[in-house]
């Protein structure tokens, strides 16, 4: 049996570089939100939610994540 891969989305203008994305796991702490630099975390739909034009893959969001969900596509 193959593995399964996954494509990240394609976003215009960011495909050439990582950022990061927040999975359905996300608990809605706010501790990712608080912490980003430059404000790209915002509430989403039962999740937090990164902006791939904003994020600048620095991974503070995944560090102070108590679940590490935050993960670089």
């Amino acid at each position: 049996m193959s593995e399964v891969q996954y494509a990240a989305p394609v976003i215009p203008g960011v495909e050439d570089r990582f950022y990061y994305v927040i999975s359905e796991d996300c608990v809605m702490c706010g501790q990712c939100a608080k912490a980003c630099p430059v404000e790209a975390i915002g509430e989403g739909s039962g999740q937090y939610e990164i902006d791939p034009a904003l994020c600048i893959d620095c991974g503070t969001c995944s560090y102070v994540c108590p679940l590490g969900i935050p993960r670089p596509v």
